[in-house]
């Protein structure tokens, strides 16, 4: 039986995540895509979607799905301005 675990959303994590003046993250029990309405992170900075973020997935055989187990508390990357990104989030058509 697969036991239920805490997830963190890798988007929403933030650069110096572990100053103690920054507010931590909540964790989500699990993502969930509304295909109606389609959306993509893109860099703040340049506005790429070529971003990355390095995480673990655990395969759930209860939702038969790999589901996100760890992002190891690191920003997202963006391979096109070679930065560490804050992320915005733009409405695909």
């Amino acid at each position: 039986m697969l036991r239920r675990v805490k997830l963190m959303n890798p988007f929403e994590i933030v650069q110096d995540l572990m100053a103690p003046d920054r507010p931590q993250p909540q964790p989500i029990e699990r993502v969930v895509i509304n295909r109606a309405a389609r959306s993509t992170p893109v860099c703040a900075a340049c506005g790429s979607d070529d971003i990355i973020c390095h995480a673990t997935a655990q395969w759930s055989n209860e939702a038969q799905e790999w589901q996100l187990a760890n992002t190891f508390n690191q920003p997202a990357h963006c391979n096109t301005c070679h930065s560490d990104v804050n992320l915005v989030w733009v409405t695909l058509n």
